[in-house]
């Protein structure tokens, strides 16, 4: 994944975790057969969503980009942004566990754990370095402040 447009872009990183899932499902089925999965995972879905909606809408509400591999123009601290340094990939995660849990299906929960992995040991570590590089002591002292997830 790496250098590839795909590595750039989480929300394309999530959409083709979706679509294996989705195909997981189809192919292989493997309920977790809990009760309740599906409503549990309707309900993360929408919140996932709305997580990513309102977060992205914060970043343009302080004129900076939501293109990751752009230095943003604006550091933004306020908000959903006091809770994580990063609520959009929070909201895909939620997601991408939501997917899992409607549709009811252990093989979808590798791509959750895939999306964790791949964004905490590649994608946020990159964009740290950059917001870094760009608004330095205000950037660490946020960074002190706010946890990366929750």
């Amino acid at each position: 994944m790496p250098g590839g447009s795909m590595a750039r872009y989480p929300l394309l990183v999530m959409l083709a975790l979706l679509g294996l899932a989705w195909l997981f499902d189809r192919l292989l089925p493997a309920p977790l057969g809990l009760p309740g999965l599906p409503w549990l995972g309707i309900a993360l879905l929408l919140a996932g969503g709305l997580l990513l909606i309102l977060a992205a809408g914060l970043f343009r509400a302080r004129g900076t980009t939501v293109d990751p591999t752009r230095s943003p123009d604006t550091l933004v601290t306020d908000g959903l942004y006091r809770l994580s340094r990063n609520p959009m990939y929070l909201g895909m995660l939620l997601v991408l566990i939501g997917f899992a849990l409607w549709r009811d299906s252990w093989p979808a929960l590798l791509g959750p754990l895939a999306f964790f992995l791949y964004m905490n040991q590649v994608v946020i570590p990159r964009e740290e370095r950059m917001v870094e590089g760009r608004f330095a002591e205000q950037f660490q002292a946020y960074r002190q402040r706010t946890r990366r997830w929750i």
